[in-house]
């Protein structure tokens, strides 16, 4: 029995992990939403769902149609849920994960489960970000694949479970391209290093691109160039989007730190003499490459953000439970790193949660949403999760408070006089917007002519000794003049 067996044993250890795991969980459940991304995707999915406007005929962002409507769908079931709804989708998520994961390399649920909620808090999986679902949905691409390569099965069958994971890659790839960067060597292994290879491939090719043309029916029975222009937008913002060399390097240092963290482990998994062999023990290859093909996928955006790491760190849990199952495999020395981040990466999370709970108990949103009464409200810059919050219609397609910057850099002050002068019943600002600087003069002066404030809020970020400073979500609310 291993050392860190043994510690798992102890009924006080496992206690106050779970105590500490629980207060963790639940700074998460008492929220409506722990990031904004979530928001902003479930936005659209209702645009969808409720004005059947399909990406981005009403709001654009440039993740692919079919995070939104994975959100959509969700916001519509969770409806009557008022907090932690997309904290429940992670939850649900990791779940499927691990029983898929037991399934394949006959890991303990439990332990892969928890491996995944508590080690992977660095990487705000229980945000219910998109990186939390693509674990998943990758990890269903491969079982599927797997059962119709290695599985002894009839041929009907083996040809039915490839084109259904073709299937299931061509639809959650249009969550996020990356899953396709993940993907790439686990599942090529899985297709080309078994009998037929290429009866596999055309069969796997036909599920993807079935899959892509029942994602897409909706643009190609619109018509009109709509597929078209889809694609365009998406072209054209992620060409603006592209982060700085400075980012890139940022983005290449924080994986570095984290893959130092988690090195004791990797290192014990890569210094196994099968890893790397296609028999007796291909799923120990097969995880292998699975992180292999993950971590650039990391870096691709080139924008330093914790989250992206969520993709590797899924195989890394299954590659640190395995080695806690065999006997002497893993010191418990080596999960110190790990165990030093996620405390002090949960202690942050739980501090962060509990000040946006406190920040969101200021903002009325049902009056907001009454005084919007399904007017067209222009947002300045301002926070998005308010519109859906208090289920707002933007009076401009790009939301985002970033967005507009990004891709009309200096003609983003004629684009908002532009949306102004079409005379939006409502515009919102950030807090002393105008006072602060962080709106042009131009568009106050028109805001002062043309509008009156009718309701504000300051939330509260952090308190110092010398002032207090407001968040990201404090706003103002201007109505338009009779």
């Amino acid at each position: 029995m291993s050392e860190l067996q043994n510690i798992l044993r102890n009924k006080i250890f496992v206690f106050i992990i779970s105590l500490c795991s629980i207060f963790y969980i639940f700074s998460y459940l008492i929220l409506p939403f722990s990031t904004a991304d979530t928001t902003f995707y479930a936005l659209i999915g209702r645009g969808m769902l409720q004005e059947h406007m399909l990406p981005y005929q009403y709001v654009f962002d440039h993740k692919p149609v079919g995070v939104y409507v994975l959100y959509g769908v969700w916001d519509a079931l969770t409806a009557p849920l008022p907090v932690g709804k997309f904290t429940v989708l992670a939850l649900l998520s990791l779940a499927a994960f691990a029983a898929m994961a037991r399934s394949i390399w006959h890991t303990r649920w439990l332990w892969v489960f928890a491996a995944l909620v508590l080690l992977g808090a660095p990487f705000e999986l229980l945000a219910g970000n998109t990186e939390t679902l693509l674990i998943t949905t990758e990890l269903a691409v491969i079982w599927l694949t797997r059962k119709g390569t290695f599985a002894t099965t009839q041929q009907t069958n083996r040809a039915l479970l490839l084109m259904a994971a073709g299937a299931t890659f061509g639809l959650t790839v249009n969550i996020n391209y990356l899953e396709g960067i993940c993907l790439f060597l686990p599942v090529c292994f899985l297709l080309l290093t078994n009998t037929r290879p290429l009866f596999n491939v055309v069969l796997f090719a036909l599920g993807t691109c079935g899959g892509l043309v029942v994602l897409f029916s909706p643009y190609l029975v619109q018509g009109h160039h709509a597929l078209a222009d889809y694609f365009t937008l998406q072209h054209t913002f992620l060409h603006s989007y592209s982060a700085k060399l400075s980012k890139r390097i940022k983005a290449v240092l924080l994986l570095a730190a984290y893959l130092a963290v988690f090195s004791p482990i990797l290192i014990k998994w890569f210094g196994q003499k099968s890893i790397l062999k296609t028999a007796p023990t291909p799923d120990t290859t097969l995880l292998t490459l699975w992180f292999v093909s993950s971590v650039p996928a990391a870096l691709l955006s080139g924008h330093p953000f914790s989250h992206y790491s969520g993709l590797w760190f899924a195989p890394v849990s299954i590659m640190l439970v395995l080695l806690a199952q065999q006997k002497e495999a893993l010191p418990i020395g080596a999960l110190a790193p790990a165990c030093a981040l996620t405390l002090f990466s949960g202690g942050q999370e739980i501090q962060v949660n509990l000040t946006l709970h406190q920040n969101l108990e200021k903002i009325d949103y049902a009056k907001v949403a009454n005084m919007a009464a399904g007017q067209k409200v222009l947002n300045i810059r301002a926070h998005h999760a308010h519109y859906y919050m208090a289920n707002l219609i933007s009076a401009d397609r790009y939301l985002f408070r970033d967005h507009i910057d990004i891709i009309f850099k200096k003609q983003t002050t004629q684009h908002y006089l532009d949306d102004l002068a079409q005379r939006p019943a409502f515009v919102m600002l950030p807090y002393a917007g105008c006072q602060t600087g962080a709106i042009e003069q131009p568009v106050c002066a028109v805001l002062q002519s043309h509008y009156q404030q009718v309701y504000a809020v300051r939330t509260v970020h952090k308190k110092t000794r010398h002032k207090i400073d407001a968040s990201d979500l404090s706003f103002e609310l201007y109505k338009i003049r009779n």
